[in-house]
């Protein structure tokens, strides 16, 4: 269990960091070495059982083979926990490697966890696998690479759950649907889980997915302030209660797999959007659709965000009443800027800015008594051209969106 070599993603340049050390009253997990003095455990599983609730297992540099069961409140630490993943330098010597056939680690219905300074990479399974209702935890600074999906979660608060400064690059290991995401939300609510500040990579399906339960919504979800690089879609919002999605950056390469970046599949309450930069490849860049979900979402707010060089910006399509798409800057389309499908009713649409579509700025296919003769309302909206007429008037005071710092 000593140093090996393994293939990792470097995000930079630099020597990697030295395994960072052991605090004190810590178990020590591995073999004795210069980089591990008087490690107590050979195995990360055996500290883990004789741990105390709440003590903390330090595991050394190495490559370990799982899985591990963890059903106490622990604080797990790899050589390079404190280290924001994003950034450092990784190589095999300095880093603490879990491969498993199945999940990296699986975690029963604890409170309190804490993950942080591992990496999870080449994994049958998931990465980490904590699905049973655990109460709370924080999965920090880990790197998850080339598994099933980085990890699959829920959460029962009430103390929130934090997913953050970890790197997930081509969780991949499987068929698309059962894989291919960086952060999967299944088998019940992900209630007050902050998923911010990651990088997430080449993922098949998506980097972010909130599948939840249909009968039991999450409540309190918050994603932002992550980067998206060339995932098939960035999030994927469903089954949730007063989620937010802010202040996120995704970009596409035309090699990137197809799918619309930020995607809102129903059953959803009280989503807000604002001040995401979304850019590239084909497909939408933010989409209402209900079709996959058990109902409609409502109360909708699509707020304050750039769209470029997309397919079609902003759609809003069949079945949704209460969704507000207000001070977005949308550019370059090389289909539609902003459409609206026919089956909607009653969506606000105002202070939108539509430059430079391919096909048309501003498009609505409903018919009614609001503007334009559509079942919707539309005002102070810019853009060169709409159907019908009327939507986005060229020469009305564009919308100014945040972008986030």
């Amino acid at each position: 269990m000593g140093a090996f070599a393994i293939g990792l993603v470097v995000p930079g340049v630099g020597a990697a960091a030295p395994a960072a050390p052991p605090p004190a009253g810590a178990a020590v997990v591995g073999t004795a070495s210069a980089s591990c003095p008087r490690p107590t455990f050979p195995t990360i599983q055996a500290a883990v059982d004789a741990a105390p609730p709440g003590g903390t297992v330090y595991v050394c540099a190495g490559r370990y083979t799982g899985p591990v069961t963890i059903t106490k409140a622990l604080r797990l630490l790899g050589a390079q926990y404190g280290r924001d993943a994003r950034t450092r330098p990784t190589t095999a010597a300095q880093e603490t490697v879990i491969t498993s056939p199945t999940a990296g680690f699986s975690v029963g219905p604890v409170d309190r966890l804490t993950v942080d300074g591992f990496t999870f990479s080449g994994s049958g399974g998931d990465g980490i696998d904590a699905f049973a209702k655990p109460g709370s935890f924080s999965i920090v600074d880990n790197v998850f690479s080339g598994n099933q999906n980085g990890m699959n979660v829920n959460a029962t608060g009430p103390a929130r759950s934090t997913i953050s400064r970890n790197r997930f690059t081509a969780n991949n290991s499987g068929p698309v649907g059962p894989a291919g995401t960086g952060v999967l939300f299944t088998s019940g609510a992900a209630d007050g889980v902050t998923v911010s500040d990651n990088l997430f990579e080449r993922h098949a399906s998506a980097a972010v997915n909130s599948i939840g339960d249909p009968s039991d919504r999450s409540t309190g979800l918050v994603v932002s302030g992550n980067r998206s690089v060339d995932d098939a879609s960035f999030a994927v919002v469903n089954n949730a209660d007063g989620a937010v999605v802010d202040g996120n950056q995704a970009t596409k390469a035309p090699s990137a797999a197809d799918g619309t970046i930020i995607y809102i599949v129903g059953n959803t309450d009280r989503l807000r959007i604002s001040r995401n930069i979304l850019s590239g490849d084909a497909g939408t860049g933010i989409s209402a659709n209900g079709a996959f979900g058990s109902a409609p979402s409502t109360n909708l707010l699509i707020d304050s965000n750039v769209v470029r060089n997309r397919t079609t910006g902003i759609a809003v399509n069949d079945d949704h009443r209460s969704v507000t798409v207000r001070s977005n800057v949308v550019q370059g389309s090389t289909g539609n800027g902003i459409r609206l499908a026919a089956g909607s009713q009653g969506v606000t649409v105002t202070s939108n800015a539509v430059v430079g579509s391919g096909g048309v700025d501003c498009v609505d296919e409903s018919t009614g008594s609001g503007t334009a003769g559509t079942a919707d309302t539309w005002t102070r909206n810019a853009g060169r051209t709409s159907t019908p007429a009327g939507l986005c008037i060229p020469g009305v005071a564009p919308a100014t969106a945040s972008t986030p710092s």
